[in-house]
């Protein structure tokens, strides 16, 4: 890798890290919160490919595990990379297999179906490990019985499958209009960025 790849990596990991201050609480549920930094990971994936992405991304967990201290301790911080690649594995299986058209027409057409896409695989794949995670969660943080958490978090669901699609419907479409934007200022200095 040569000194400018080190530096843009370095730089969308910075800034993926500092805009873990940013995050936006969700109205539905006090407990989720819709955080910025899930745009500026997928503008890397879209620009810089799937390796420099993966890269950025485990930075990113690595500086919030030891950075954003929280009561989700360390399962937190891999639990969200896990939750931003299942919503980016969507965009990820669109761009490689369905893609339809590079044009600018056909733009609108393909940010709606990867949205799509990825809001189906982060649901799907989220909802299991969001049923364990938190129930493991709630029981370790309020002294609650294992059934009486899992009781809570069944409770909680509905809001839980909302927020699963809504991250991609509002981080992917964002993501890609700025990955266009900024396409045209980066070289193809990475091999395989989706936008181009």
């Amino acid at each position: 890798m040569n000194a400018k790849a080190i530096g843009i990596i370095i730089a969308f990991t910075a800034l993926t890290t500092a805009l873990n201050f940013v995050r936006i609480p969700a109205p539905y549920n006090p407990v989720l919160s819709y955080q910025l930094s899930d745009i500026v990971l997928i503008v890397a994936f879209l620009l810089f490919g799937l390796k420099v992405g993966i890269t950025i991304a485990g930075l990113h967990m690595i500086l919030k595990m030891t950075i954003f201290v929280d009561l989700s301790g360390p399962v937190g911080p891999p639990y969200y990379l896990i939750a931003f690649l299942s919503m980016f594995f969507g965009v990820y299986l669109f761009e490689k297999l369905v893609k339809l058209n590079k044009s600018d027409k056909g733009l609108s057409k393909n940010v709606a179906l990867s949205t799509s896409l990825g809001a189906f695989t982060r649901t799907l794949i989220m909802l299991p490990l969001d049923y364990i995670v938190y129930g493991f969660l709630v029981s370790v943080v309020s002294g609650l019985s294992i059934a009486e958490s899992y009781e809570l978090v069944i409770i909680a669901m509905p809001s839980m499958i909302f927020y699963n699609i809504t991250v991609p419907i509002i981080m992917i479409p964002t993501s890609y209009f700025i990955a266009k934007k900024l396409s045209r200022y980066t070289s193809s200095m990475f091999k395989s960025p989706f936008i181009s």
